[in-house]
């Protein structure tokens, strides 16, 4: 069609010369030749204008198309280099999801190894014949995951039970636990609550089961004065407390080897409002019919056999799944998990923990390491460079159970700490004057330091909290400890 258009331009234009070089010269007699120049000359100006114009159309077209040609190259060129980019970053993400994820199967095989070797020496301990201690590989550990702690430990090799054990394991029948008196329960500190929870194994039911949460304790605590006896029916009570100490020692390793150590969550409120602000993360042991054994219960037998490293490091598990899901929502909300001197001085977990958790910093946002004063203060200095690590990564620390107020507090700001915890009682007998509390507490905030009153009880230690100026408090007052299964709503 172009070509077409030209020719017929062509001819228009020779149509044209040719009528200027005859008709002028015929119609007015002027001068053939002067206007045969003129002819030949409108022809070929014609001819050259048409063809500069086309020239000039089809450079400005080849321009248009090589700006897009440009245009589309550079937004390909962006979208090469965005997709090298997120090929990129996702191979970071990858290589550190990796990294991530051997570092908990090393610490998760340590762990293991920790608790099967206990098992070992616990056999040796009682009579077995002497055998190679059993390893976890890194072959096995990779057959776990993190979000599943195995339910099934490895065990000294030929280990049978005592007779003693298979006597107590009698089908039909609970095994004979000692009668609960009121001084056991005294010593173990139990709250009203807890006190009305207990398992008593007298072949009685207990009334503990079916009272409504709030209501008066009614249940006995040495197994007189419940319900008539209804025979082959037993049920048990949430909490269990067991005065034989190599029955209790039977129950932790069990629960440990079978996986039932569970994380459970103490609200730590804001006053008055008594919005929750932070929580407080404990450990609680279940037997096989999935009664509670109190830490206050377990705790002494535990750090004499060498096993509360164990827990604590179950619970350091719970807490990062838990992290995890919570992903970026609350992001003020901060997990308050206690660090016991065994697994702080424990050579073989605690460099690779340090090592761990320096490597994944996001958690340094969400988990504050709680020790207590006498633990802090019989530290080494290795292991306070260690946790001075942790804080220089963005991990804060509390102390907690501060009862000498004569400490020099200004060093701790150096060590990272961010929250004094103290009980309300022992804070207000170190600080009897009205405003000493208000100005110890600002003396900890200038050093980047929070204050936080625990074991609020009732209502009378609420209004002493707030007469003394306390911000932050934590108590059975505002929430027991409770399961973090049951808690997804809160969270």
């Amino acid at each position: 069609m172009a070509q077409f258009t030209q020719v017929l331009l062509f001819v228009s234009y020779a149509i044209l010369g040719l009528a200027m070089m005859v008709i002028p010269p015929r119609l007015f007699g002027w001068d053939q030749q002067l206007f045969g120049f003129i002819g030949m000359f409108v022809f070929f100006g014609a001819w050259h204008l048409q063809t500069w114009i086309i020239a000039k159309k089809t450079e400005s077209d080849s321009q248009t198309r090589l700006d897009h040609l440009e245009d589309v190259a550079l937004i390909l060129r962006k979208d090469i280099e965005r997709t090298r980019r997120e090929m990129d970053s996702r191979g970071r993400e990858g290589e550190a999801k990796n990294d991530t994820l051997v570092s908990e199967l090393k610490m998760l095989q340590t762990l293991l190894t920790q608790v099967s070797r206990k098992e070992f020496e616990l056999g040796k301990a009682k009579g077995k014949s002497p055998a190679e201690e059993p390893e976890v590989t890194e072959e096995a550990a990779l057959e776990l995951s993190i979000d599943h702690i195995p339910t099934e430990m490895p065990a000294a090799p030929d280990e049978t039970p005592a007779p003693q054990e298979e006597s107590e394991s009698t089908e039909g029948e609970e095994p004979d636990e000692e009668q609960i008196t009121e001084a056991d329960i005294e010593e173990l500190d139990l709250t009203p609550e807890e006190a009305a929870m207990v398992v008593v194994d007298d072949g009685e039911q207990s009334k503990a089961e079916d009272k409504p949460a709030g209501a008066e304790p009614k249940a006995s605590t040495t197994g007189q004065g419940g319900p008539a006896k209804q025979p082959g029916v037993k049920r048990k009570a949430p909490i269990r407390l067991i005065k034989r100490e190599d029955q209790l020692l039977k129950v932790v390793r069990s629960s440990l080897s079978e996986n039932r150590v569970d994380l459970y969550l103490q609200p730590i409120v804001g006053l008055p409002s008594r919005r929750t602000v932070h929580y407080e993360c404990f450990s609680r042991v279940r037997d096989e019919e999935g009664r509670i054994i109190l830490p206050r219960q377990y705790m002494k037998v535990a750090e004499n056999k060498g096993l509360i490293g164990t827990i604590d490091n179950l619970l350091l598990f719970r807490l990062i799944q838990l992290v995890r899901r919570l992903g970026k929502r609350r992001p003020d909300l901060r997990f308050f998990c206690n660090m016991s001197r065994y697994s702080m001085t424990d050579d073989e977990f605690f460099p690779q923990f340090i090592d761990f958790m320096t490597a994944n910093q996001e958690f340094s946002g969400r988990l504050v390491f709680e020790i207590s004063q006498d633990d802090y203060l019989a530290l080494d200095g290795d292991v306070k460079d260690r946790l001075q690590a942790l804080g220089r990564k963005g991990f804060g620390f509390s102390m907690d159970l501060v009862k000498d107020f004569s400490q020099d507090f200004s060093a701790l700001e150096r060590q990272y700490f961010q929250f004094i915890k103290a009980d309300l009682s022992d804070l207000l007998a170190a600080h009897p004057e009205v405003g000493d509390v208000e100005a110890f507490k600002s003396s900890l905030r200038l050093r980047g330091m929070q204050l936080i009153g625990s074991r609020i009880e009732d209502e009378e230690n609420v209004l002493q909290a707030l007469d003394a100026g306390v911000e932050y408090s934590q108590g059975y007052l505002f929430g027991e400890p409770t399961s973090a299964n049951d808690m997804n709503r809160e969270l």
